[in-house]
């Protein structure tokens, strides 16, 4: 989330906080500093979260958690008043139970967000520039709702950083700019050293402008690093690149490899050129929130069916999952046998969509209820969440399609909790729990209602949206 772009006639904001890193605050008088940890971090938290408004509750769980209720509300309430001290009184917008920032505060975590989704070549580049190092570097607060917020957030906002200065690289490369591609390509790998795309755009960038062995060196690093870090090799597409520059270093001439200039393909070859192949796969770590719904009838189809029937009924429910989890922000990723696997949170990041997935699995769960086998046999849609951080790769597939694959342990774990819920269950892990906090009414799975999970896995079955959308304790 961020605040609009500004406009004129709109006075510019008052103060400065830079998140990336240690904690900064400045205002027209120069820094400031703020009495306590936790009225940083308060501040922080709903300048990442402006221009939304935050409900007191969850402030005071948030950074009070450990204390009786009573007191975690006295708290918020001091550390309001001091920040309206510093900030003024205009600062903090309240509205009754809820609270936010104006924006008075103008913050690199949100800008960054905004220049993301702009793509333009200088809105990536001046992104790239603002993440210098994780969020909140200093800000340790003993509070388990603290520490699993800013655990995400600092994935989310380092993934958005990440796919900034890779999608700038490339902009560069395809423009000419093998300098500044590479430039961009190295302040990847600084913050992530295991993006294998970073790496593959450094070894086109060095081979652009004619460095070609200094990129096969950098190659036999990457593999090394890769061996190191993962007991992994390099993928096809990067092994590709390199044995196309070891070839290329015995013709007559060179070929352009991910720059805008491109030689012919050899006579007779029907293969796409290789910086097409380079450029049609990547390869992103992303936190998704993953669904895997499947659906599921009181009897089997096929006693009762002919396979006409069964294949038109699968598709009317893979279209029906498909539009419902369309209206929460969901992407398919894949459509199965008798189900669908989809994404929260890739192509495109938002700040709950861990909320939306579990709002989209109850969505579905009505929406299947009212479909019907040919035979009257009714039909329930069974639901797994599970969110995690996961190696996400693209490559096009037919028209204009993208397929899209997560690689972890979060899908495998969707897919089991998926297996346990009942029909017209949904069941979420625990690590989607900890982001929808109170939320939705929740039942942890006990015994055999868990049968087939590892002891350690913790799951829980969703009965609903909370009641003024905070469970019970």
């Amino acid at each position: 989330m961020g605040y609009p772009a500004k406009m004129k006639g709109v006075p510019p904001p008052k103060y400065t906080l830079q998140l990336f890193g240690r904690f900064e605050l400045s205002g027209p008088e120069g820094p400031i500093e703020l009495p306590n940890k936790k009225l940083a971090a308060l501040l922080a938290y709903l300048a990442c979260s402006a221009p939304q408004p935050q409900s007191r509750e969850k402030l005071a769980t948030l950074l009070w958690g450990s204390h009786f209720e009573t007191q975690a509300r006295q708290n918020l309430r001091q550390a309001l008043f001091r920040l309206r001290r510093v900030l003024g009184h205009d600062a903090l917008i309240a509205d009754g139970e809820q609270i936010s920032l104006s924006p008075d505060v103008d913050c690199d975590a949100v800008r960054l967000q905004a220049l993301s989704r702009k793509a333009s070549p200088t809105s990536l580049a001046a992104a790239a520039e603002l993440y210098r190092d994780p969020l909140l570097a200093d800000m340790n607060i003993a509070e388990e709702a603290w520490a699993n917020w800013l655990s995400a957030e600092r994935l989310r906002l380092e993934g958005l950083a990440l796919d900034a200065m890779i999608r700038h690289a490339e902009q560069a490369l395809q423009s000419g700019d093998a300098e500044s591609g590479l430039k961009a390509a190295r302040r990847a790998i600084a913050v992530n050293a295991l993006r294998e795309d970073a790496h593959r755009l450094i070894v086109q960038a060095l081979a652009d402008t004619g460095r070609k062995a200094e990129a096969l060196r950098h190659y036999q690093d990457l593999v090394m690093t890769l061996k190191r870090e993962l007991n992994a090799e390099p993928d096809a597409v990067t092994t590709s690149l390199v044995a196309d520059l070891h070839r290329t270093q015995h013709r007559n001439g060179s070929r352009t490899i991910g720059g805008s200039a491109k030689a012919a393909p050899p006579p007779f070859s029907d293969e796409p050129s290789l910086a097409e192949e380079v450029r049609s796969v990547r390869l992103k770590r992303r936190q998704l929130t993953i669904m895997v719904c499947n659906m599921v009838s009181e009897g089997p189809l096929s006693a009762r069916l002919d396979p006409e029937d069964i294949y038109d009924l699968i598709a009317a429910f893979q279209e029906r999952v498909a539009d419902t989890v369309a209206r929460f922000g969901g992407h398919v990723a894949q459509y199965r046998a008798n189900g669908v696997l989809i994404y929260f949170g890739h192509p495109v990041a938002r700040e709950h969509d861990a909320e939306q997935a579990v709002r989209a699995g109850l969505a579905i769960a009505e929406a299947i209820g009212l479909l019907k086998a040919p035979s009257g046999l009714p039909l329930r849609a069974s639901v797994g969440l599970a969110t995690g951080l996961v190696v996400v790769g693209e490559r096009p597939a037919t028209g204009d399609t993208q397929q899209r694959l997560a690689i972890g342990e979060t899908p495998d774990l969707a897919a089991r909790l998926q297996a346990v819920a009942a029909p017209g269950e949904i069941v979420i892990a625990a690590s989607t729990r900890r982001l929808v906090g109170r939320k939705f009414d929740c039942r942890v799975l006990n015994g055999n209602q868990a049968k087939g999970l590892p002891q350690s896995v913790e799951a829980w079955r969703v009965l609903g949206e909370a009641a003024g959308g905070v469970a019970p304790r």
